[in-house]
């Protein structure tokens, strides 16, 4: 029984595309794996996507069915790569005409991607089998859209018939699909890309090069830096401006030969010209023209870490300006990479900028994360503090600020003060407030809690996952002193005993895991995990008493943390054991919204 029921476990907690083996000649016919290098780990985090089709689009045989794939296969590998996994949540008729070139302005008109990362367009199949991406599809840098041709199926066959041997028509029919498949992920990820900051790339190996090739499976290191930098910040609440800064500040800090010159030099400068147009509207007052040169200089020399030289130019500069705020910010900051946060020269020179821009929280914000860094929560408190009780004076930029001050504390783990900032910023749908939610039900940690301070949430989570690791890693002993070792620090933790249930149930003690779900749920009975394992447990019994009960709890972690995939699926076996068809139909329906893929049988 003990066999069986991991085997539930296991088909319920996520599922791997086990490919079947080919043949020899099958084999050397397929296009390249997508693979990511230095893979992350880790869960990932959520990046929700809205869908257009144009007419021509929904006239294609199994045209969703195989855009889901190709986006699914593109999740598959950002996951490891950015530590990220594409959500679609809607699917839109486009009723575009005209040229298809013009699509992208197109859609930036019908959807301006509000609550979605990105907006995705699918328009109208191509004459002929282009390999330019200019003509595969089309994306600009710090977009929020981008557009896709579709797959000319008979043109593209034609075009690959040369190249194929003779093939029986099952396995033909196989490699034709793979190459569709890697075609239209590869150009779908070179778009996504685009927007994020990635730069052409001269290896045709590599998906930013220009031409598309059969054997494209990763992105250059390089290229990778700048995507986790772009799709970090847009997570965590960064505008364009905030964006634009950052990656101008990690291209030019080293150079690299595997980018095409030209196309290097055309994202510096339109990178360069959103950064510049943001310094006017700063609270603290922009530097005068007169200083400009200079300042860019200092940056930099910052960007490579030179503080000492830039220190001394930005003397220099403030013997000519001592009262421009922003100039005593960026010494500010400097000051904060060394001699550190913990100096009372760096303090004196932080607060130098609040005496000279009063209500301009920025200065809080740099101090607060570099407190943070330093390990001293109870100090960055108090900055953040001061931070928030200066955002809701601000004339323009309210919005941004307070979501910034969330994304700072989402960073920390801090759901509760996280929960503040969104309360007061009123600001509803962000990533944030999802993540936020997710986190609390995952790991048992209500709102009010008493067990739990704001400042001690993120530890306990990071704990918990630590925890959750060395179960998954079948380390038991392990994991047993792990979570032992959280009790004495957080007693009483609903979170704690939900994963307790889950090693009780790998280890074969059933009594003890439905004992400690029973205990979760009695402490927080939204606590999503012992949700779903009492669910699970429940399922144990085959009779209509323990199929009704475990498809009430799985009902109910599914509503409470919509993220959790492994409910979802369990839910689905459960149904089918009800036979309720219409329940499956809904729940198949729903979980393809979501998750962007087919609920597995």
């Amino acid at each position: 029984m003990r066999r069986a029921l991991l085997a539930v476990i296991a088909a319920c907690g996520g599922s791997q595309v086990v490919e079947q083996p080919h043949t020899t000649d099958v084999a050397k016919q397929l296009p390249a794996t997508l693979e990511a290098t230095q893979p992350k780990t880790g869960d990932p985090r959520a990046v929700h996507v809205r869908v257009w089709t144009d007419a021509s689009v929904r006239a294609l045989p199994h045209w969703k069915e195989d855009i889901t794939d190709q986006i699914d296969y593109a999740s598959q590998f950002l996951t490891p790569l950015l530590g990220v996994k594409l959500t679609v949540d809607a699917w839109k008729d486009w009723d575009r005409q005209g040229d298809p070139h013009d699509a992208l302005r197109d859609l930036n008109a019908k959807d301006d991607g509000k609550d979605v990362t990105w907006v995705i367009g699918y328009v109208t199949a191509g004459d002929t089998a282009s390999k330019a991406m200019g003509e595969l599809g089309d994306a600009q840098l710090l977009g929020h859209a981008v557009t896709v041709r579709a797959y000319n199926d008979d043109v593209e066959a034609r075009a690959l018939a040369a190249k194929l041997p003779d093939l029986k028509p099952a396995d033909k029919s196989e490699v034709l699909s793979a190459y569709k498949r890697h075609k239209q992920t590869v150009v779908l990820l070179h778009m996504l890309a685009q927007t994020l900051g990635a730069i052409a790339e001269a290896d045709p190996s590599w998906i930013q090069n220009p031409g598309y090739s059969t054997k494209q499976s990763t992105f250059s290191d390089r290229n990778r830096e700048l995507l986790q930098l772009g799709i970090d910040e847009r997570l965590t609440g960064g505008t364009d401006q905030t964006i634009a800064h950052d990656l101008l500040e990690a291209i030019e800090k080293q150079d690299w030969g595997g980018w095409i010159p030209g196309e290097h030099d055309q994202v510096v400068a339109t990178l360069r010209t959103v950064v510049n147009a943001a310094k006017a509207g700063q609270t603290a007052p922009d530097i005068p023209a007169a200083a400009a040169e200079q300042y860019d200089r200092i940056k930099g020399l910052i960007a490579h870490h030179d503080l000492a030289e830039a220190q001394v130019e930005l003397d220099n500069v403030l013997a000519a300006y001592p009262g421009n705020a922003t100039l005593r910010l960026l010494k500010c900051q400097i000051m904060l990479e060394k001699p550190g946060v913990a100096d009372k020269t760096t303090r004196a020179a932080c607060a130098r900028v609040t005496e000279l821009a009063p209500g301009d929280p920025t200065v809080h914000f740099v101090v607060g994360q570099a407190l943070i860094k330093a390990g001293d929560i109870d100090g960055a408190r108090k900055e953040l503090v001061l931070a928030a009780g200066k955002i809701g004076n601000l004339n323009v930029g309210q919005a941004d600020a307070w979501r910034r001050l969330a994304a700072i504390y989402a960073a920390m783990g801090a759901l509760t003060w996280t929960d503040e900032a969104l309360t007061a910023g009123k600001l509803e749908g962000v990533p944030e407030a999802a993540t936020v939610a997710s986190t609390r039900a995952r790991y048992g940690i209500p709102k009010g809690s008493k067990v739990l301070k704001p400042e001690a949430e993120g530890p306990f989570v990071a704990a918990l996952r630590g925890a959750s690791e060395l179960i998954y890693g079948n380390k038991y002993s392990d994991a047993h002193k792990a979570l032992d070792a959280i009790d004495r620090k957080w007693p009483n933790a609903p979170g704690t005993a939900a994963f307790r249930c889950d090693l009780a149930m790998r280890e074969g003690n059933f009594g003890l895991a439905h004992a400690s779900c029973n205990r979760a749920l009695a402490a927080d009975p939204d606590e999503s995990w012992a949700l779903y394992l009492a669910g699970v447990l429940a399922l144990r019994d085959t009779g209509t008493s323990g199929t009704k009960t475990g498809i009430t709890r799985l009902e109910r972690a599914i509503k409470v943390d919509p993220d959790l995939g492994q409910a979802w699926r369990a839910l689905g076996k459960a149904y089918a054991r009800e036979k309720n068809q219409a329940a499956i139909d809904q729940l198949s329906k729903d979980y393809a919204a979501k998750f962007g893929s087919p609920l597995p049988q």
